[in-house]
C-alpha cells in the first residue's frame, strides 16, 4: 500500500512521545459511554486533519480513505464530520474547556522552551471569512470572525487565543489578553517583552508594561501632535537606518525623540522613520486620529513607542519588524499552509 501523506507520520509520533493523549483525556471530560470517542481521539483527527490541508470537517474523508496511513497510525476508530461537528459545538458551550485547553497547550510550551525562562510575545488579530449565520462584518468588508492571536517568538507556538465576532475592533480588550497570555504561560516562564501593532498603543497597556517591567515595541497611531512634530524636524536631524548587515537602506531614515500618551505622565521612547514614496502617491483620505502611517512631502511617515532606550533607533526597527516573522507569518501558516 502506499500514502501521499507520509508527512503524517511525523507528526503522529511528535504526540505520541508528548504522550499528548494523556495529557488531554486527564484534563477534557470524557464520553458517557464506552462507545464514545475518547478526547483525544478527537484531537488527533483535527491535527491530521489540519497538517494534512483540510479546510473543512467532510474532509475527514481523506483520512478515511487512506488505507495505508491508516494501517500505520492505526485508525481504526475516526469519527464522522458529523460527530466532530457536535463535539466541537458541545466542547465551545463549556465555559471550563479553556481552562482545560491551557493545562495541556502548557505541557506543550514546556516541552519547546525547556529551561528558557523569559519569553517575547507578539500578538496580533487575524481574519477568518466564514458564511455562518451568526457571522459579523468586519472591518475589511467581509463576514466571518476576528480572533486574536498571542505567539512566542522564541519558538512560534501559540501560548492563547481568544475568539472573536467580526465586529469586533482589534483593539478591543487587548490588555486582558496580553494578562490572559501571561496566565497561559507553562510555570518557572515569565513575559519580558511584548510586540503589538497599532491596535496596542493604548495607555493602559503602556502603563502595564512599565509597572511589571516588560519591554515594548507598539506601533504608534500618528496623532495632529506628532504631525507637527515631524515637520519641525531639520532634514539634518534625520540619521541613516542600516540593515542588520550594517548597510544602509536607501530612502529610509529615522529619528528618535521622547513622547507621553493620554494622561500618562511617564515618557516613551518614540522612533519616527521616514521612506521615500517611490512612484505615484496615494491619497490619504483617512482621519488624522487613528492614523498608524502618514504621506507627506515625498515620504511614508511612521512611529515606534519602546521603552527599551538601550536600543539603537535601527535594532528597535529591525526588533519590532521581528514580530512580522513570529507573529504574522505563523498566522498565515496556520491558516493556508
Amino acid at each position: 500500500m502506499l500514502t501521499s501523506r507520509a508527512g503524517l507520520l511525523s507528526i503522529a509520533h511528535l504526540m505520541e512521545t508528548l504522550r499528548l493523549a494523556e495529557r488531554i483525556d486527564a484534563y477534557f471530560p470524557q464520553p458517557k459511554s464506552n462507545r464514545g470517542y475518547k478526547p483525544s481521539e478527537f484531537f488527533k483527527t483535527l491535527i491530521l486533519m489540519q497538517h494534512e490541508g483540510s479546510f473543512h470537517l467532510d474532509d475527514i474523508r481523506h483520512l478515511q480513505s487512506d488505507e495505508a496511513l491508516g494501517s500505520v497510525l492505526n485508525l481504526n476508530r475516526l469519527p464522522k464530520a458529523t460527530t466532530l461537528g457536535d463535539w466541537l459545538r458541545r466542547m465551545g458551550r463549556q465555559p471550563q474547556m479553556r481552562d482545560a485547553w491551557v493545562k495541556v497547550n502548557q505541557s506543550l510550551l514546556q516541552s519547546a522552551l525547556h529551561c528558557c525562562k523569559k519569553v517575547t510575545l507578539d500578538i496580533d488579530a487575524t481574519e477568518i471569512v466564514a458564511h455562518k449565520a451568526d457571522a459579523q462584518w468586519t472591518y475589511k468588508k467581509n463576514r466571518g470572525f476576528m480572533p486574536m492571536v498571542g505567539h512566542i517568538a522564541e519558538t512560534g507556538q501559540v501560548v492563547a487565543v481568544d475568539f472573536r465576532d467580526g465586529n469586533v475592533p482589534p483593539a478591543q480588550n487587548n490588555l486582558a489578553f496580553i494578562q490572559q497570555c501571561r496566565q497561559s504561560l507553562p510555570e518557572g516562564c515569565c513575559l519580558s517583552a511584548l510586540r503589538i501593532d497599532a491596535a496596542g498603543y493604548q495607555t493602559k497597556i503602556i502603563e502595564y508594561c512599565d509597572k511589571e517591567g516588560i519591554a515594548y515595541a507598539i506601533r504608534a497611531k500618528l496623532s495632529a501632535t506628532m504631525r507637527a512634530q515631524i515637520e519641525a524636524i531639520s532634514e539634518t536631524d534625520w540619521q541613516p537606518l542600516y540593515d542588520k548587515q550594517g548597510k544602509r537602506v536607501c530612502g529610509q531614515d529615522t529619528y528618535r525623540t521622547s513622547h507621553c500618551i493620554g494622561d500618562y505622565e511617564k515618557a516613551f521612547t518614540l522612533i519616527i522613520q521616514r521612506k521615500a514614496i517611490q512612484g505615484q502617491a496615494s491619497l490619504d483620505l483617512e482621519s488624522e486620529d487613528c492614523l498608524d502611517e502618514i504621506n507627506q512631502g515625498g515620504y511614508v511617515y511612521r512611529a515606534i513607542a519602546t521603552n527599551r532606550d538601550t536600543l539603537s533607533d535601527c535594532q528597535t526597527v529591525h526588533w519590532y519588524n521581528q514580530r512580522a516573522e513570529d507573529s504574522e507569518n505563523r498566522i498565515k501558516e496556520l491558516k493556508l499552509d
